[in-house]
């Protein structure tokens, strides 16, 4: 077994591929290549890899253990935990790549192309920076939470405020501005932006009505938080179970990724979330975070 050949590989497949050869190399290591994958282990640029490999090394060294006792790696293991950090692993080095790609084309684009504020050039650009915006918060969520305290009112406002020259909608923030929650602040804004977004792009499509500001209501329970979203746009257009589906969206051009980003935020903060239409005609994002003691 050549572990240069096999790190090689394993950087090629995707992350689910790369759990099932770690599981085989674990099945069919021999004491003598032990040196050579703990070797192979401290070398590895992904975190996730080095550490499965030294729990590979670590388990043969112990030699034969009671039945009672954990015998694999997919026993020893959270496999999705070790998917996500290898998900994530994966956008880092992909974006670490492309970030400085995309600022020289809009250097060379600003010098070389007439008229660039009013040109398409820019509008492009900006919906792939919005792109790779989508891709570091897939990267986020796929990390473990990171709790802390946080200003709920703060961290909606804050979002609002970045992305609010894109929409000539209105925000309505009914939130008291000390409401604080011990959560991850990176999770919870991501939530948050992401339902923004889907609300600004609903909004966009023309109704009947005259459109009414977005409306964020949220507060904390004896056992959780709660945020509220709600737009005055079209509304749900299909079924919610497909809604959440990362490959469906229902505005042409967009990765159809938000929902599917909303989901995995939540989840790894234990919450629940549901997406219904609202009184209004709209459409709400309701989301639930359980308290966690500090």
């Amino acid at each position: 077994m050549d572990i240069q050949e096999l790190l090689s590989e394993l950087k090629n497949l995707r992350p689910d591929k790369q759990i099932e050869k770690l599981k085989d190399i674990e099945k069919n290591v021999t004491g003598d290549q032990l040196a050579t994958i703990e070797a192979a282990a401290k070398e590895a640029n992904l975190p996730w890899l080095s550490s499965a490999l030294l729990d590979i090394v670590s388990s043969k060294k112990q030699g034969p253990i009671q039945p009672t006792e954990i015998t694999s790696l997919s026993e020893s293991h959270d496999l999705e935990a070790i998917k996500s950090e290898a998900i994530s692993d994966s956008i880092g080095q992909m974006l670490h790549e492309i970030a400085p790609l995309v600022g020289s084309i809009k250097l060379l684009a600003k010098s070389e192309v007439t008229n660039f504020e009013s040109s398409r050039i820019k509008h492009e650009l900006e919906l792939f920076n919005q792109t790779l915006e989508t891709f570091e918060d897939w990267r986020k969520v796929e990390r473990p939470p990171r709790y802390q305290k946080c200003n709920i009112y703060e961290i909606i406002n804050n979002e609002w405020n970045r992305i609010k020259s894109k929409t000539p909608l209105e925000l309505n923030i009914n939130v008291s501005k000390d409401l604080s929650f011990y959560a991850d602040p990176s999770l919870v804004r991501i939530v948050c932006s992401n339902a923004l977004r889907n609300s600004i792009e609903a909004c966009k499509d023309p109704t009947i009505r005259e459109k009414k500001p977005i409306l964020i209501n949220a507060n904390i329970t004896a056992t959780s938080l709660w945020v509220s979203i709600i737009d005055d746009g079209v509304g749900l257009q299909g079924k919610a179970e497909q809604l959440m589906k990362s490959r469906f969206t229902t505005k042409p051009g967009n990765q159809g990724l938000g929902l599917a980003i909303i989901n995995k935020a939540v989840n790894q903060l234990n919450g629940k979330w549901e997406l219904k239409n609202s009184q209004s005609g709209g459409a709400e994002l309701y989301f639930e975070i359980p308290k966690k003691e500090e």
